[in-house]
């Protein structure tokens, strides 16, 4: 084989590095995307991506974007009322000079005293009316943010599905109604019970439960303590994987009960009298109450969430 001269082997060279980065950087087809030599050796290692650090924490831009979403056309209303404020506001100091002037039977004076005093009135009667709206639209939405707020906060809750995952409660929005059941261990086993005739109802209908025992029971001098010690040992067995759309488990109690008791402390109630909250698909609070959770109007009221209606009738989400 003849030998190649120099130059012949820095072209050789030179194009064999062309043909390596051309192979290198060429995007691979079916959209996947080139990873790093890291990413690669996290993928070999079989290292499951964590949910919770996924997460990002709410914030009040977050709860902005979601007022606007609830409300759009409040921007709009407070710029054409709060527009009014403004030329009621001049409209009103320009022509208060007129009615000094007519008042004050200047002689030259444009306007007569009830011409000058109509003006004054209409424009005051604009502000006071413009006024109003604007008022009424402010309050809302700072009542808006409030909630929002308040729900991002509860979405902040850490659960454990029954497959061992673990997520956020609002990175359950959109595929789970969630269904959260405070109150004693009795309680909400009672809860947890009644809703067992309803079970695969709720379950089509994407109802989440996630029973929260984090108050004391009755003692053990009670007459029915034994009834209630039964359900509450029932209530305390592990989820099966059969329950990964039907029931979850709480994690770091101390920031629900904190939540719950902000809540029972806005609406007057106590804590050891039971309370439920149910959530729509998109983590608003739909309803909430004292006691067990009405299963039979949940599911009777709420749509599927999956067959040929699964998706059409999202907003249609129930009163309760």
């Amino acid at each position: 084989m003849a030998a190649l001269r120099p130059s012949q082997l820095l072209h050789s060279s030179s194009s064999s590095l062309c043909v390596r980065a051309f192979t290198v950087a060429r995007p691979q087809r079916h959209g996947r995307v080139l990873v790093s030599a890291e990413q690669q050796q996290e993928k070999a290692k079989g290292k499951p991506k964590n949910p919770l650090n996924t997460y990002r924490p709410p914030s009040r831009e977050g709860a902005s974007l979601r007022a606007e979403a609830e409300a759009p056309f409040r921007s709009l209303r407070l710029f054409l009322f709060g527009a009014g404020v403004a030329g009621a506001s001049l409209a009103t100091l320009f022509g208060l000079p007129n009615l000094i002037g007519a008042l004050g039977g200047a002689p030259n004076a444009t306007k007569s005293v009830a011409e000058a005093l109509q003006d004054f009135a209409i424009n005051i009667g604009s502000l006071a009316a413009c006024g109003y709206f604007v008022k009424g639209d402010l309050e809302a939405r700072e009542k808006q943010m409030a909630r929002l707020l308040r729900e991002d906060e509860l979405g902040a809750c850490q659960l454990e599905l029954a497959n061992g995952r673990m997520l956020r409660l609002a990175q359950t929005r959109g595929f789970a109604r969630a269904v959260l059941v405070a109150g004693t261990p009795q309680q909400v086993a009672a809860a947890m019970a009644d809703a067992e005739p309803y079970k695969q109802q709720l379950q089509e209908r994407g109802v989440l439960v996630v029973p929260l025992s984090f108050i004391s029971g009755p003692s053990a001098g009670d007459g029915d303590s034994a009834g209630s010690d039964a359900a509450a040992a029932a209530l305390a067995v592990a989820p099966t994987a059969e329950d990964v759309r039907w029931r979850a488990t709480p994690l770091r109690l101390g920031a629900w009960r904190q939540w719950f008791e902000q809540q029972a402390k806005l609406a007057n109630k106590k804590l050891d009298q039971g309370l439920y909250i149910s959530l729509r698909l998109d983590g608003r609070v739909r309803g909430s109450g004292v006691g067990s959770p009405p299963w039979a109007i949940m599911a009777a009221q709420l749509p599927p969430t999956e067959g040929f209606f699964g998706g059409l009738l999202d907003g249609m989400d129930g009163k309760v």
